[in-house]
């Protein structure tokens, strides 16, 4: 799907970020998105493309929960936007548990 690669790379960085200076080994997992708009596509002829992330907030709880809102650029334009990146971040142990275990 186009666009899928941009976003996943928003998510991943929204994991790495919401994890900063947890103490526990986690594992993250994207748990939702708010709102995903596209303008552009990615296309070979693109040179440089950067992505980025803007962490909203962090709750550290039971579950860690961090929320941002993603971008990408394609040649000095944003093309993707999302809001409301969701991510949780999930014990290593608990991550290996099928539900309802």
């Amino acid at each position: 799907m186009p666009g899928c690669l941009g976003i996943e790379c928003a998510v991943a960085d929204a994991r790495l970020l919401s994890s900063a200076g947890s103490a526990r080994p986690a594992r993250g997992r994207a748990l939702g998105i708010g709102e995903i708009k596209f303008s552009d596509q990615v296309l070979p002829t693109v040179k440089q493309v950067i992505y980025g992330i803007d962490i909203k907030r962090v709750m550290r709880s039971k579950l860690v929960l961090g929320v941002a809102d993603g971008w990408l650029s394609a040649d000095g334009a944003i093309i993707y936007r999302a809001k409301d990146l969701k991510v949780g971040l999930f014990r290593l142990d608990e991550a290996l548990q099928p539900s309802g275990a």
